[in-house]
């Protein structure tokens, strides 16, 4: 059995490495003012007499100003999030309990400490009372308030009762509702600006003159919560005896960053910033704000790593080496991921990997906008310094196959060499919306080329049959195409199916079929 494999971030939290989700909070959250200095440092070492300095670059270039994104881009942020993620938003909003408790592994304390000390403020137990018959959200904005039967966020409102004072409680209380005020409003303009006349005349184009009038405006839709996920930084870890208080707003924060994980959208702020790495000498103050955004996503993920004695276990690539054993050929191997983790383990444990196919960039490419071209350099000391070149680490974009012609190659190459596989197997990705250009790869292979796919993830509650009709969706694929999808549901915590390794379920139900 010939077996092609695409990795995605999911594959790698085994290794320490962060979700998708979590990397797009973090990445927002560095401080940029080292990369600026070392962009500095580059500019002033161009040649100052060269067609690319005089033509192409401004006037003084070595000594303007450098920027970065910051609060005048989570505008844009909080929008796309909300428009494109609403309904998780609202959903995710509506189990506030279940994201609270899962927050205790990270916290200092335990959720025994924080019951009793809710109990000694106000005698009673934490989530006897709740708030969902004295607060109800306007009917227009749907039937979204089980919040407000949340135990945890109702817990939150009782110590903001008694404790006016707590500022920063506050903020994260405002904000659980602008997100969720926010979402409905948002899904409630869309649904009036399609539908502001339910009926009209085609041959009459004035009506067309008076949709989209509405709006929520965003900034008190929830960017609140985005300033607090990226700029409030307090350890609470480190207080050594928390308060109430101090244990909410540890809880608040941990609840915040999970609603976000995996929702934050800043597609848009990406695709609308990329085209200003063309025009620096018009466009100086977007130019810079994109190259030091693309220099921090590879500086988080080489600082993110681990080392070769710091692994807290195996993982995904670590099964690779037993292939063999179970008589499946490694074809050709795809990856939504930027680093080189799994050629590091390939050589630590001596079995040979097939060519693999970056098509989101890496940490070794790096993009000259000037020649619109990718090279590819181990370390930063490598890469020509007589023009500037940028990390090629385009997260969250659908432009990446389009910026280059070795990167289009890179799509085209993997989709004929998955072509002489006899089946796929993707590990760790999600083929979210954001991914639609790597989606509809494998559109291609299972409906034109009859590929079977298998989907190797947890079950998440989900039957097979259930995690069938959702890649089907996904893919946008035909009942047709059922029989090619093979969910291969595993155990998180050792990757494996009943017992047995998850390329083992593989070969298995392989020949099965």
């Amino acid at each position: 059995m010939k077996l092609g494999l695409f990795f995605g971030a999911g594959a790698e939290i085994a290794y320490g490495l962060p979700s998708g989700g979590k990397f797009a909070i973090e990445l927002f959250r560095l401080d940029p003012t080292e990369e600026k200095q070392k962009l500095r440092e580059e500019l002033q070492r161009i040649n100052r007499f060269t067609a690319y300095a005089t033509k192409w670059l401004p006037d003084k270039f070595w000594s303007k100003n450098l920027h970065a994104f910051g609060k005048s881009e989570f505008s844009s942020l909080i929008e796309s999030s909300i428009e494109n993620k609403k309904h998780r938003l609202i959903q995710r909003l509506g189990d506030f309990d279940t994201l609270a408790e899962a927050q205790f592994a990270r916290l200092q304390f335990d959720e025994a400490a924080l019951k009793t000390a809710y109990r000694a403020e106000f005698g009673k137990e934490l989530g006897t009372e709740v708030y969902s018959q004295v607060i109800r959200l306007n009917a227009m904005l749907g039937e979204h308030g089980q919040i407000f039967g949340s135990r945890y966020y109702s817990a939150l409102l009782d110590v903001l009762r008694a404790h006016p004072e707590a500022t920063l409680l506050k903020r994260f209380a405002v904000s659980f509702l602008q997100l969720l005020v926010g979402s409905c409003g948002h899904d409630l303009i869309s649904r009036l600006n399609q539908e502001i006349f339910s009926e009209a005349p085609d041959d009459l184009p004035i009506f067309d003159d008076v949709a989209g009038l509405f709006r929520v405006e965003m900034s008190k839709g929830g960017l609140d919560a985005i300033d607090l996920l990226i700029t409030e930084r307090t350890d609470f870890n480190a207080i050594e005896n928390p308060t109430l208080v101090d244990m909410l707003c540890a809880l608040a924060r941990g609840v915040l960053e999970a609603l976000f994980d995996g929702i934050l959208d800043y597609q848009a702020l990406i695709d609308n910033h990329f085209r200003y790495l063309f025009a620096p000498k018009t466009e100086w103050a977007k130019f810079t704000k994109m190259v030091i955004f693309m220099r921090l996503a590879r500086t988080y993920i080489v600082s993110q790593m681990p080392a070769d004695d710091a692994l807290p276990g195996e993982g995904y690539y670590h099964d690779l080496a037993k292939a063999n054993d179970l008589d499946i050929e490694l074809g050709a191997i795809g990856t939504s991921n930027y680093n080189s983790l799994l050629e590091r383990f390939a050589g630590d444990l001596g079995f040979e990997l097939p060519e693999t196919f970056y098509l989101n960039g890496g940490v070794t490419d790096y993009y000259n906008p000037y020649t619109n071209d990718v090279v590819n350099a181990d370390t930063p000391e490598e890469v020509p310094a007589d023009q500037l070149h940028v990390p090629f680490i385009l997260t969250q974009s659908g432009l990446k196959p389009l910026t280059s012609v070795s990167m289009s190659r890179r799509y085209v190459e993997l989709f004929d060499q998955f072509t002489q596989c006899d089946a796929l197997a993707v590990v760790g990705f999600g083929f979210n919306t954001d991914d639609s250009h790597i989606n509809g790869l494998f559109r291609k292979l299972v409906e034109e080329h009859g590929k079977t796919l298998f989907w190797v993830r947890p079950a998440n509650g989900q039957t097979k049959d259930q995690i069938k009709s959702e890649l089907l969706e996904k893919l946008r694929l035909s009942e047709a195409n059922r029989g090619r999808i093979a969910p291969v549901a595993v155990d998180r915590n050792n990757r494996e199916v009943d017992g047995e390794i998850w390329l083992k379920a593989i070969a298995d139900e392989y020949l099965i079929t």
